[in-house]
């Protein structure tokens, strides 16, 4: 019950913000970013079979700490409410903490997330206590496809599901101490042919740690490596989408099972980008290869 009335909430203010930026962007061309994508680093330690990153040449250059903090500061973040800290794995850079900090030091009053595979889950640990005793507010997403060893197959590394299970029960331990506010533990299911199976196990382990968990869907993008891996065959997801709360990414989803079109005026760019760890910028995941400017070289306001 506690689940559903937090997606409930989520589905409401995502309605309410949506119709606001379709009016704001038909009047007005100074819709700046509320979300934040940020590439922390393209290092992978899971071997995932749906997705390649771990396979790609890994950047050397990474921006720093202070780089972050500089452009986070520039007038084109000030709106930002949101950033979601991602990879490859964020853990895998030993300045995590300085990241959050100068993050936060730039936009002090938006929402911090860690999006983790929890193979490392003594540091996920290590910068979620570290964020709270200085005042940063916190999500921490890790992934989860299967309870058991079926997890460690899809995710390709052997252990991964204890580390996992060890992880969110200390996050949800830290939740019930500081409270939701200060610390959130979510978790990420992506929807494949193979991952199917065990949908209901894994709601039925989110249930039990009381913790809301996202449905994703399965993509093929530049970003993931895997251009041409179909994992997802159509006619299998329908009932299992039809199975999740009512909202209108649902919805969306629905119609493209069904082969209908989904074409909406996409945000990207507008109140959403992406920032890779080299500095370029995009304007989503599935345009990875689109790079507006690279913010090391030049201003984020004059994109």
């Amino acid at each position: 019950m506690k689940n559903a009335t937090r997606l409930m909430k989520k589905g409401i203010n995502g309605l309410i913000y949506g119709t606001k930026n379709i009016i704001l962007r038909a009047t007005s061309e100074s819709l700046r970013p509320r979300w934040l994508w940020f590439e922390v680093t393209d290092r992978c330690n899971s071997r995932c079979i749906y997705c390649d990153i771990w396979h790609k040449k890994t950047t050397s250059d990474l921006l720093t700490p202070e780089e972050i903090e500089k452009i986070l500061s520039d007038p084109l973040f000030k709106n930002v409410e949101y950033i979601i800290n991602s990879g490859g794995e964020p853990t895998l850079r030993r300045d995590l903490r300085e990241i959050i900090l100068a993050e936060h030091r730039a936009l002090p009053r938006a929402r911090i997330q860690l999006s983790t595979n929890g193979l490392l889950p003594e540091r996920v640990i290590d910068v979620v206590k570290f964020a709270i005793h200085n005042g940063i507010d916190m999500d921490v997403g890790t992934s989860l496809d299967a309870v058991g060893e079926e997890h460690d197959f899809i995710r390709g590394v052997k252990g991964n599901f204890k580390k996992v299970d060890f992880l969110l029960h200390n996050l949800v331990d830290l939740r019930n101490r500081y409270g939701h506010k200060r610390i959130t533990p979510t978790f990420g299911f992506t929807l494949t042919d193979r991952t199917l199976p065990f949908l209901n196990d894994v709601r039925t382990y989110a249930n039990k740690l009381d913790i809301d968990f996202l449905v994703q869907w399965y993509n093929q993008s530049s970003f993931y490596g895997n251009k041409g891996k179909d994992l997802a065959t159509k006619n299998s997801m329908i009932n299992a989408v039809q199975s999740l709360p009512d909202t209108i990414i649902r919805e969306m989803w629905l119609k493209w099972l069904a082969g209908k079109s989904i074409k909406f005026r996409c945000f990207a760019m507008y109140t959403f980008c992406v920032l890779k760890c080299n500095g370029d910028m995009s304007p989503c995941l599935s345009l990875w290869d689109v790079n507006t400017c690279n913010v090391r070289h030049d201003s984020p306001t004059k994109i």
